[in-house]
């Protein structure tokens, strides 16, 4: 049976936080007073990096609740708990018999050749001089992997975009004292300030991206990521410990649209994908996932 079209999903939207406690995105340190990240006018900033860090740090976490299989699911338990190259390495290492027999285009019980040789290819692989087979195979199923699809890993930039948000906010400084990890203490002589805007701000995310299909594994993510930011909010900078950083959502407005699809059947919604008809959250995150 002929299989109908496969679209992608481009979108970009709004999300409109308050920040229940103060923030703390970092800055310099100056003596024994932690400042805050401003630009030279006052003005406070939440870089990009910050945005993506904590919702990259929320995304781990939900992947491997998903139903995932086959190559996804592979990805998600091997290489994304990985914290560094080496133990991507380790955490592969009992499958590399079977990539190595995909390879060379022999039958393989956990890999299609065909679909191995073509990926590494596209990756800049030449396949005839692969020394490190190793590497490879972390790369091949680092492009599987959900989290890396939206959000970027060793072998792919991700597709999701994050725009820096600026806040015409005051700040205070809040004093802390120093702790001993091994003894549970406060520690002699060691008093720090920490500088943080006021609670109560309304904080902006804008941000945009492309993602696979409706219904596939980085979709069903990025619909749990959302609906998982609307529960439970989301903790932004640094001193979470301290009960810093924590936004819960008020309001959002995306506007999406699958490329090719019905009403972009010319490059209508492409040119300007704020013409797509807008949804709140809860609506973006059940159509992402809706097949």
């Amino acid at each position: 049976m002929a299989r109908g079209p496969v679209f992608r999903v481009k979108f970009a939207g709004v999300i409109e936080f308050r920040s229940e406690t103060p923030l703390h995105v970092g800055g310099q340190r100056e003596a024994n007073v932690l400042y805050v990240l401003k630009l030279p006018d006052g003005r406070l900033l939440v870089p990009s990096s910050t945005w993506k860090g904590a919702l990259r740090a929320l995304a781990e976490k939900l992947a491997p609740k998903l139903p995932l299989s086959g190559l996804e699911r592979l990805a998600v338990e091997r290489v994304l708990p990985a914290q560094s190259p080496a133990e991507a390495r380790r955490r592969v290492r009992d499958l590399l018999g079977d990539f190595s027999e995909a390879l060379e285009g022999r039958p393989s019980a956990a890999f299609d050749p065909a679909d191995v040789r073509e990926k590494l290819q596209l990756v800049g692989y030449d396949l005839g001089r692969i020394e490190d087979r190793e590497w490879a195979l972390v790369t091949y199923l680092s492009l599987y992997c959900p989290v890396g699809k939206l959000f970027g890993n060793w072998a792919r930039a991700g597709s999701l975009r994050f725009l820096d948000t600026v806040l015409p906010a005051s700040t205070q400084r809040r004093p802390g004292v120093g702790i001993d990890r091994k003894t549970g203490t406060v520690r002699e002589h060691v008093l720090y300030f920490v500088e943080t805007s006021e609670a109560g701000l309304r904080v902006p995310l804008v941000l945009a991206g492309e993602v696979e299909a409706r219904g596939s594994a980085p979709a069903r993510l990025l619909s749990s990521l959302l609906k998982a930011v609307a529960a439970v909010g989301l903790n932004v900078g640094g001193r979470k410990s301290a009960g810093l950083g924590l936004l819960t959502v008020e309001k959002a407005r995306f506007h999406a649209f699958e490329l090719g699809g019905a009403g972009d059947e010319g490059g209508r919604l492409l040119a300007n994908p704020f013409k797509a008809a807008p949804m709140d959250l809860q609506e973006f995150a059940e159509w992402l996932v809706k097949v």
